[in-house]
């Protein structure tokens, strides 16, 4: 560690010129760029000046340190006169700042100060081409600014200087603009940018994002969006009243936005390409999103794929627009293609990527290779293809090709062969058989093979049915790339065998007469018996994460197992499976009864007909008897559960995670739980077993002797789950997992040079090199995923620091930005449905890496769209819900509800069962009462908010979060909502303008008896609202009725020294129950202990007093009487072994006397009262002594 001692008074110097540091006349030293200086000890009570290092300037006035106390954290501005001319002054903003102290003090020392000197004015040049500036008036000349470099402008000041403007070589001219720099701008304003001459005047829209920090303006300068062109083609935007050209050759990107006048409207472009009409509006503002636009020609619908992007300091998006179908060549012969019935033929030079624009997507594609004899070849460009080989003549041997379908492109890549590519070797292992084989559909009747002979078999045509017929002797069949075939062939003099299987990355179709061979074949493709088997199973796991800076715990993160399940065993090696949940009730139900009638004999339960079991005194050794006998037990299901299973050739993996529960742990949370599964309703869970959170099943065999692994299976299965966010839970997360996020100066201009350079890169499909291992998945699926949303911009709890939150986090100021550069708001949404689309393949050749990025891929999008659509309201391209196959392949919804899903374990797929899946209709009512209680909630949230208090929208967004749990309980909290709003409304008259006259003085109060009065005509709407809408859930709740969602444990309590113990619930139970004492009425007081008195009453001792607290019929905490321990007279004591007597001044507010007065409190035991005693006198010990 390094330990720096310093005195109380620094001086950061934030301009790009160094001071020099004066007291009076004496030079104490320099301050460089962007570096401290510490005033010598002798010298910080002194009055010091400032003055620039160069020598054009003078002195500042001075400052002392009574100044610098008085002024924290705001601005002192000062001027430095330039001796030449007057009005050109060097303006010094200075601001003090307490430096932050790790210990903290009391006794009369000086605090330290750091004293940061700021330039008034910084210029951004955030657009992609070079801009200068003068400032106007002051006669300098214009400085150039170099693009995504910033300026600091020293003699500028806020509201008295105009700037001139100059945007060098645009479109290879030069425009000019002015502006004003003024005080309370809006975030993002214009400036009007002309160039041209008298006569034609062209004008130009560049928007400034303003950002005013104290000390310092900053006007970044920018273009709502950079048009970038790779069609090859003049294109055309039109919006309301703006209509740009952007040529095929302009290789930068073209400056766009929306009239000024719109902008904060939901604007939408159309797009021209060449000869074509105008496109459908679209809109330009889903970041993150990719789509095809289509505009009518006078021949042909051209295609313009569309993708949106967040440039790297998030005002710009830059759109950028290439051709839908795209060739690629990458291999090593020069090739030439043409729609099939087309004149025109296409060339596709080495390493080129070409646009492609044909008339139909449904014709063939032909491609011809030079120095190929051979006719041209054919394939399908709107169905995906992978690696289709396709057969060139002798000399030149074949070529492949991948058709890849994107929402945005479709770009058909050729290059050269690579093993594994052919999709048969055929081998003859015969002595004497000559075979023959054909494409099955083709007329031409084909080839032979003799004894002893291979070859590689490539599709004829590529756009025909991929079967191969095969005849040997008088045998005949077919065969597919995908499926591994074993068969004897008996022929009148031998037994020829027929296997089809891969070995490594080629599938191979071998005859041969040798039954050896054959064996050892088929032994390897069999299922195996496992050889060595790992389980590890957890009952339960929790992880809590804790801020030690802040004393509190975040977040609580449990994984748990279920409740009772009973299983039976069906095989005996085989496994237990659980029976479904309406079984389980009804043996949870025999089983108590059987036992509360201390039975000691075996007993046959009869549960339902034709289902009985047997029941033992021990537990042990039960069984069912009908339908079939077989072992039965009480068990649970694990948190987390993981099997592992090897043989010779094959591996398999299951995991379960049963539950996963996350809870915001910080008081006052407006959303408890932020993440847990939801659980399907009764009338479907009840005939199924309990299913896990998230199961995942994988096979794996090693293909022969290749090192390349096959996944014979791999399926996940996630349910339904539920996230509810809100700020003050991001804020907290985003406090405890990053360390302060201001990118430097040269990150930023590193990361503009980076999306002005990912725009030069010519038209190319990117793939990047990729080492990992590439496997064969023969069948790979990640079920649907739906997910409720609920988010909240309040953030809930004592949100102390919420001044500085604003500027501090930068993910959440990015997404701010951005949203406010597209003119959307974000508000609060509750349980917004996103429906996510399954993802399958069948029999493809994938590397891990890339497999990986597909899955991201494929949700991510589909989620960035639904986000836009359902909680922005925003148009995007193409269809939020899924990727729509082409038409003709049939429209197929590639979703299903989660917990309709089946999957096998390990064993049970490998003995090949299929699961049938029931039909589940959700009832009626449900989904009708849903949507009116989201109505009325909507409603009373409005009302809440004409009521100005933070506190009571806070505990009304609290009680509204905690679902009622049926139609009951429903209806007695509306009523008590009605009551609360009424008696909170009047009492608010009388309580609002006290506390807001402690909080502000006289003011205060005035403005405290203008919220009292909304309030009493607020508040009592809110409450009959809430209670609609609190009925309603009620009904919803009991139509679904799913169970509620249990709190796993109270937050954990901290001591005053921060220490992180570990976790004793009693202690978090306490402070909770502090906290929520009559609406937290006394959450300011410091927990110290309680104890419960009986099962109604306790005994709560803080730091400074006591409080006797009952809870009543509806859970609310309400204090009974309290004392501080100043008001004790006496110590407390114990009468008669169980009763502990306080004695303390009466609050009689008499003027002659004062009574004593005492309170004697029954424990049950002589031990809680003996406990009791002993804290209040440890509380009372540490006491500070008066």
């Amino acid at each position: 560690k390094i330990i720096t001692i310093h005195s109380p008074l620094q001086v950061k110097n934030h301009f790009s010129i160094a001071f020099n540091v004066y007291e009076e006349e004496n030079l104490l030293g320099t301050v460089s760029p962007e570096d401290e200086f510490n005033i010598p000890l002798t010298s910080y009570r002194s009055v010091l000046c400032l003055k620039p290092a160069s020598e054009e300037y003078d002195v500042c006035e001075g400052i002392n340190f009574e100044n610098i106390l008085k002024s924290d954290g705001t601005l002192l501005q000062k001027k430095c006169k330039h001796f030449d001319s007057t009005n050109n002054s060097l303006i010094l903003n200075i601001v003090p700042v307490k430096d932050v102290l790790i210990s903290a003090y009391t006794d009369r020392w000086d605090l330290p100060y750091v004293i940061h000197l700021w330039p008034a004015v910084l210029l951004r040049n955030l657009l992609p081409y070079q801009i200068s500036y003068t400032v106007e008036g002051k006669g300098n000349n214009f400085v150039t600014l170099e693009e995504g470099y910033s300026a600091q402008l020293h003699n500028a000041s806020v509201d008295q200087t105009k700037l001139e403007l100059q945007l060098l070589n645009y479109l290879d001219k030069d425009w000019k603009g002015k502006y004003n720099i003024k005080s309370n701008q809006q975030d993002i304003d214009f400036i009007t940018f002309t160039c041209g001459t008298e006569k034609e005047v062209t004008e130009l829209d560049i928007a400034v994002h303003v950002t005013y920090t104290t000390g310092q303006m900053i006007i970044a300068v920018h273009s709502p969006y950079w048009m970038v062109n790779k069609t090859g083609r003049m294109l055309q935007y039109k919006a309301d009243d703006v209509h740009r050209k952007h040529p095929p050759d302009h290789k930068k990107p073209l400056l766009f936005s929306f009239k000024p006048k719109n902008f904060f409207q939901n604007n939408k472009v159309q797009l021209r390409i060449t000869d074509s009409e105008l496109s459908d509006h679209f809109s330009l503002d889903t970041v993150g999103t990719h789509g095809a636009v289509k505009c009518k020609g006078p021949n042909l619908d051209y295609q313009v794929g569309v993708t949106i992007n967040a440039s790297s300091f998030n005002l710009t998006r830059i759109v950028t627009f290439t051709p839908f179908y795209m060739i690629t060549n990458k291999s090593r012969y020069y090739l030439k293609v043409s729609e099939d019935g087309k004149e025109k033929w296409l060339p596709v030079d080495l390493d080129q990527c070409v646009p492609f624009w044909p008339e139909k997507n449904t014709n063939p594609l032909l491609i011809q290779v030079e120095n190929c004899q051979m006719a041209p070849k054919k394939i399908h460009f709107n169905k995906q293809e992978n690696s289709i080989l396709l057969q060139l003549d002798n000399k030149l041997g074949g070529i492949l090709a991948d058709v890849n379908l994107a929402e945005h492109s479709t770009v058909i890549t050729f290059s050269d062969y690579h093993e594994g590519t052919a999709p048969f070797l055929l081998i003859n292992h015969t002595k004497t058989q000559t075979i023959e084989f054909h494409q099955s559909s083709a007329t031409l009747k084909g080839n032979s093979l003799p004894p002893g002979k291979a070859v590689m078999y490539a599709w004829p045509d590529a756009t025909d049915v991929k079967s191969l017929s095969w005849k040997c002797g008088h045998a005949v069949g077919e065969l597919t790339h995908v499926q591994d075939k074993m068969q004897p062939l008996y022929l009148e003099e031998n037994t020829v065998y027929l296997v089809s299987f891969f070995e490594g990355l080629q599938r191979i179709v071998l005859f041969t007469e040798d039954r050896k061979v054959y064996d050892a074949t088929c032994e390897s493709e069999k299922a195996e018996l496992a050889e060595q088997e790992v389980t590890i199973s957890l009952q339960d796991v929790g992880i809590s994460l804790v801020n030690n800076h802040t004393k509190q715990e975040v977040s609580y993160i449990g994984i748990t197992s279920s409740d009772v399940v009973w299983e039976t065993k069906p095989k005996k090696k085989g496994r237990w499976k659980p029976m479904s949940i309406k079984q389980t009730e009804k043996l949870e139900a025999a089983l108590k009864e059987y036992r509360e009638s201390s039975c000691l004999e075996n007993k046959v339960v009869e549960l339902e007909p034709n289902l009985q079991v047997c029941l033992t005194p021990n537990g042990t050794n039960m069984k069912l008897i009908q339908p079939h006998e077989m072992p039965l037990r009480r068990n649970f299901l694990p948190a987390l559960n993981l099997e592992y299973s090897a043989s010779a050739h094959q591996k398999a993996i299951r995991v379960q995670i049963y539950w996963i529960q996350v809870q915001n742990q910080i008081t006052g949370a407006i959303f408890p739980f932020v993440f847990y599964p939801i659980k399907p309703p009764k009338s479907v869970a009840m005939d199924s077993a309990p299913k896990p959170f998230t199961d995942v099943s994988i096979v794996m065999r090693s293909a022969g002797h290749s090192e390349i692994s096959r996944i014979k299976y791999f399926k996940v299965l996630v349910q339904e789950m539920d996230l509810r966010i809100d700020l003050g839970f991001l804020y907290a997360l985003v406090e405890l997992f990053t360390q302060s996020g201001d990118v430097s100066k040269d990150q930023e201009v590193e990361l503009f040079k980076k999306d002005v350079e990912s725009l030069q890169v010519e038209l190319s499909t990117v793939s990047s090199t990729d080492t990992s291992q590439i496997s064969l998945y023969e069948y790979f699926h990640i079920s649907p995923i739906k997910l409720h949303l609920s988010f909240s911009l309040s953030s809930g709890g004592e949100d102390g620091n919420k001044q500085e939150r604003e500027t501090e986090l930068i993910p959440l100021q990015s997404l701010n930005l951005l949203l406010k550069s597209i003119g959307a708001t974000l508000t609060d949404v509750q349980d917004i449905v996103f429906k996510l689309a399954y993802f399958e393949l069948e029999n493809q050749f994938y590397t891990t890496q890339q497999l990986q990025w597909e899955v991201i891929r494929h949700y991510s999008k589909q989620a960035i769209k639904q986000m836009y659509v359902l909680i922005l309201g925003l148009d995007v391209l193409g269809n939020p819900f899924g990727f729509f196959r082409d038409l003709s392949e049939g429209v197929e919804a590639f979703f299903y509800e989660p917990y309709q899903g089946a999957i096998q374990g390990p064993e049970e797929f490998v003995e090949g069962m299929a699961l049938g899946v029931k039909a589940l209709v959700g009832g009626a009512v449900g989904g009708l009462a849903g949507a009116a209680s989201r109505i009325t909630g909507a409603m009373a949230k409005g009302v809440a908010a004409i009521t100005m208090d933070e506190e009571y929208q806070q505990k009304r967004r609290e009680a509204m979060n905690k679902q009622p749990s049926g139609f009951k309980e429903g209806i007695t909290r509306g009523g008590k909502g009605l009551v609360s709003g009424f008696v909170s409304g009047i009492t608010g008259i009388v309580t609002k303008p006290i506390k807001g006259a402690q909080k502000e003085g006289a003011t205060g109060f005035f403005k405290g008896v203008g919220k009292g009065l909304v309030g009493a005509v607020a508040r009592p709407t809110g409450g009959i609202i809430d209670m609609a809408g609190s009925t309603f859930q009620g009904i919803k709740r009991a139509t679904e009725s799913s169970g509620e969602v249990q709190s796993l444990r109270p937050p954990r309590f901290f001591h005053e020294d921060g220490v992180i113990r570990p976790y004793r619930m009693r202690e978090g139970a306490g402070s909770q129950m502090l906290q929520k004492i009559e609406n937290g009425r006394f959450s300011k007081l410091k927990y110290f202990a309680h104890a419960m008195i009986n099962n109604t009453d306790l005994l709560m001792v803080t730091k400074s007093g006591i409080l006797f607290v009952t809870r009543g019929a509806f859970g609310q905490l309400t204090c009974e009487w309290q004392y501080t321990f100043d008001e004790f007279t006496k110590e407390p004591f114990i009468v008669s072994g169980r009763r502990l007597r306080i004695e303390a001044k009466e609050r009689v507010k008499s003027v002659f006397h004062a009574k004593e007065f005492g309170k004697i409190i029954n424990f049950k035991t002589p031990e809680d009262a003996k406990w009791m005693l002993a804290k209040l006198d440890e509380v009372r010990e540490i006491q500070p002594k008066s």
